[in-house]
């Protein structure tokens, strides 16, 4: 994962009130204290756009911000994350900064296409924890969709075979180490655009039909992955629990078969 330098042209670094954004969101006196335990400062911190980037944009995408949340603890509740996407139209990469060390988090983001006026968030996917001062130039991607692509790609975890051997998934580490990118939302939801900051969603009838469907495609094949790898575990745990041999057995039928489906499904990335 590569942590990006936004050039001098995009900074707004602009400050977002907490308070403000419960009163956008009506949010609930749990969520309000999960702000304030978890959150030190939230800052609007960048606009990449045609204005800001020496950069083409499309009907499909207008804007991205790079929102910058100062956090005080490692383990930032999603909720937050989520609570304050919901209230922007445009698309949003976040970065979690604790300990001199950075968090990438975003959700690939559209338009529903049943409802212009409402937007779908998918799963969220954050990055290891990375040194604040350690960034590299954007690349020359000349569309701000493809732009926008390779960065929520940046946060896809790698497919490969290691999933189905029989190893226990490691546990997080703290952000002075190294951890796998990892998901960390629940079931993609559809949510009423809500207005915070000065951003315009302008979706129109063309789209780069393309580039949208290669990031969804790949958004569902690495959900199926991590769906069928989930199964695969369960029944690992279920197999080493069994007392009964003839039942042993049949189970390790069928986790063979399962391992079979995963390691067809995983091939097909490659």
């Amino acid at each position: 994962m590569i942590l990006y330098q936004y050039p001098q042209s995009a900074i707004v670094d602009r400050p977002i009130p907490k308070k403000k954004l419960y009163e956008q969101g009506a949010a609930n006196s749990k969520l309000k204290q999960k702000f304030i335990d978890e959150v030190a400062k939230i800052t609007w911190a960048y606009k990449l756009s045609a204005g800001t980037l020496n950069i083409q944009t499309d009907t499909l995408f207008q804007e991205v911000q790079i929102f910058r949340i100062v956090a005080r603890t490692a383990d930032i509740d999603t909720k937050i994350i989520k609570y304050i996407d919901k209230l922007i139209p445009t698309p949003v990469i976040f970065e979690v900064v604790y300990n001199d060390k950075v968090q990438v988090v975003a959700t690939y983001k559209r338009v529903s296409q049943a409802d212009k006026s409402k937007i779908v968030l998918n799963k969220y996917y954050s990055s290891e924890w990375l040194a604040s001062d350690q960034r590299e130039p954007l690349p020359l991607i000349l569309n701000l969709t493809d732009l926008y692509t390779h960065l929520i790609e940046q946060l896809l975890p790698n497919i490969t075979n290691d999933v189905v051997t029989d190893q226990p998934a490691k546990t997080p580490k703290p952000p002075s180490q190294h951890i796998q990118p990892k998901a960390i939302g629940g079931n993609a939801l559809s949510t009423e655009v809500s207005i915070v900051a000065k951003a315009e969603l302008k979706p129109t009838a063309t789209v780069s039909i393309s580039t949208t469907t290669s990031i969804e495609d790949k958004l569902k094949h690495v959900q199926q992955v991590e769906s069928l790898t989930k199964q695969v575990e369960q029944l690992q745990k279920k197999v080493k629990k069994e007392p009964q041999f003839n039942r042993k057995v049949e189970l390790n039928m069928r986790l063979h078969k399962l391992k079979e489906q995963l390691n067809q499904l995983i091939n097909k990335a490659h």
